[in-house]
């Protein structure tokens, strides 16, 4: 248990025997003021009601009665709260916990119902780009957070192959592929083609493997094996940048195999049955607003075709069906009001109202001397996340991604990111690793085994406190569904380690402060590998 959580029994306790009552709700945090004591509550200012007596005088009952030995100090401060100070002997078993662990200090076993994290899910039509890079950095963190946390989770990729922007996609590497061989395909409106040069690469690939066969085919034919082609390149094409920045995905689903399947279909009839569904100027229509939607939404157009809402309800239904028991959606800023409607598809066949949750990832911006740029080559008017990844690296790219918070638009530095100085933050994180590998390199060190106790020095102290506090934040992290308290987290960590070492020689000849400071640095190399690895960034041991 966290010492927040043993701090917090320990009151409970104390409420118990001062007053009689039973009290659940017992706050303890870490106050931004080291004066304050490593931990504090406003248990009697918050619960004054419940008490109904002065807080002052109810916080200086607690803490005469409070029992717990890891504490050396209580003092009753202000109008009624409570700081502790931890006794240093507590403090160096932790240390120590730290050290043995190593950067699975803090981890939960997983435990509950599987989640599904489905993340990126970027159209067949072309390369990834920089925004996708965004989701991909934040899905991929908050995967492994989750994991960290002790929850089950299984990361999905669903790609839209079907429906007409696969049939303009493959309309598109068609027309290249005529003109690669002095032919015309005959397109409806060259306006609404896929720029990018992209598609001269597909069909290129396209007459190596077919020549110009496919011109003397069938046109409707021909345009499906076309489209078919195009879209498995780009798949193909997108997993390599996936790989390549570091993100994996357990299962690659098709929303092909849900018409194939008949799935699409039976979820129609599924909605009409429960009625659910009616029909109004030609078309079919799901009665969302019952289930909470701010209108009704066309399930089946006019012209017998479905919209994205049936094959996205009968998707979900499908991760339901699957053994999933809670949905993540990771989805562009543009989706928004996107989970509301289909959550009331899903309630309206019976699945609970907690079984999807939708966050959404706001635009990012590359910004160069103040100004944002454009310099793609590839895609026409889009940045590629390879090109990106080309110039900053990706260690930079998937830790800028995730500094700030996805539901804010964010701003990719590209001057701060390429240098390798202490005024770009991962560089700053990274040294800091690196640094302490170096102490133990230069020295001939081994990690000691046990952590004699002794004092701690004001540095010392807050590096440990700091330390310490990793699980809390891996676990609010999880809670929010949010990425950027663990670079917040890092940053401050590695600055509290920079604060200690300035201050503290490491390889002195006393054994036993060596011993503690030699452990105060293994275990703060231990919290920044984990810490980076959460973020899918590299741990390196030189720079």
């Amino acid at each position: 248990m966290s010492f927040e959580g043993r701090i917090a029994e320990a009151v409970r306790e104390a409420v118990r025997e001062a007053y009689g009552l039973k009290l659940d709700g017992v706050h303890v945090e870490r106050p931004n003021d080291p004066r304050h004591g490593d931990f504090a509550t406003n248990v009697a200012l918050a619960n004054a009601r419940v008490f109904r007596r002065n807080p002052r005088e109810v916080a200086e009952a607690l803490a005469g009665r409070l029992r717990a030995p890891f504490v050396r100090e209580v003092e009753v401060a202000g109008p009624g709260f409570i700081n502790f100070r931890l006794a240093p002997e507590a403090v160096w078993e932790e240390i120590g916990v730290i050290v043995r662990e190593g950067t699975r200090y803090g981890r939960v076993s997983p435990s509950g119902d599987p989640i599904n994290v489905e993340f990126v899910s970027a159209n067949p039509t072309g390369p990834l780009h920089v925004a996708h890079g965004r989701h991909a950095a934040y899905g991929d963190a908050l995967a492994r957070i989750l994991e960290a946390a002790g929850r089950r989770v299984s990361r999905e990729y669903y790609f839209n192959d079907g429906g007409n922007q696969i049939r303009l996609f493959g309309e598109s590497v068609a027309d290249r592929y005529a003109r690669l061989h002095g032919r015309t395909w005959p397109v409806s409106d060259p306006e609404t083609l896929y720029k990018g040069d992209y598609t001269e690469e597909i069909a290129r690939d396209l007459s190596r493997e077919h020549g110009d066969a496919l011109l003397r085919m069938e046109h409707e034919e021909a345009l499906g094996v076309i489209a078919d082609f195009a879209a498995r390149w780009c798949m193909e094409d997108i997993k390599r940048t996936l790989k390549r920045v570091r993100v994996r995905f357990d299962t690659y689903f098709n929303e092909k195999s849900l018409y194939e399947s008949g799935a699409v279909g039976e979820t129609v009839q599924r909605l009409k049955k429960a009625g659910c569904a009616y029909e109004k100027d030609g078309a079919l229509w799901l009665a969302s607003s019952r289930f909470g939607d701010d209108k009704d939404r066309v399930l089946v157009k006019s012209d017998g075709s479905y919209t994205y809402v049936a094959p996205d309800i009968a998707y979900h239904l499908d991760k339901w069906s699957r053994g999933f028991r809670r949905a993540i959606n990771i989805l562009g800023a543009d989706h928004a009001g996107y989970g509301m409607r289909l959550r009331a598809g899903l309630v309206a066949l019976g699945l609970p109202e907690d079984f999807l949750d939708v966050e959404l990832v706001r635009l990012v911006k590359l910004v160069r001397e103040g100004q944002q740029v454009k310099f793609s080559k590839r895609a026409g008017n889009i940045v590629t996340l390879d090109e990106l990844l080309d110039e900053v690296g990706v260690d930079v790219a998937r830790y800028f991604y995730v500094r700030s918070s996805h539901r804010n638009e964010m701003n990719f530095d590209l001057d701060l990111a390429i240098q390798q100085s202490e005024e770009n933050p991962v560089y700053y994180v990274q040294y800091a690793h690196a640094r302490i590998c170096s102490i133990f390199r230069r020295g001939g060190e081994e990690v000691p085994e046990a952590v004699p106790p002794g004092e701690l020095a004001p540095e010392e102290r807050l590096l440990a406190l700091e330390l310490i506090d990793f699980p809390r934040v891996v676990r609010g992290a999880a809670d929010r569904r949010e990425v950027h308290p663990v670079p917040a987290y890092l940053e401050t960590l590695a600055t509290r380690f920079h604060q200690f070492y300035t201050v503290h020689r490491v390889l002195v000849d006393d054994p036993e402060v060596r011993a503690r400071r030699l452990a105060l640095c293994a275990a703060t190399r231990n919290i920044l590998a984990a810490g980076l690895g959460l973020l899918g960034v590299r741990a390196p041991e030189r720079m």
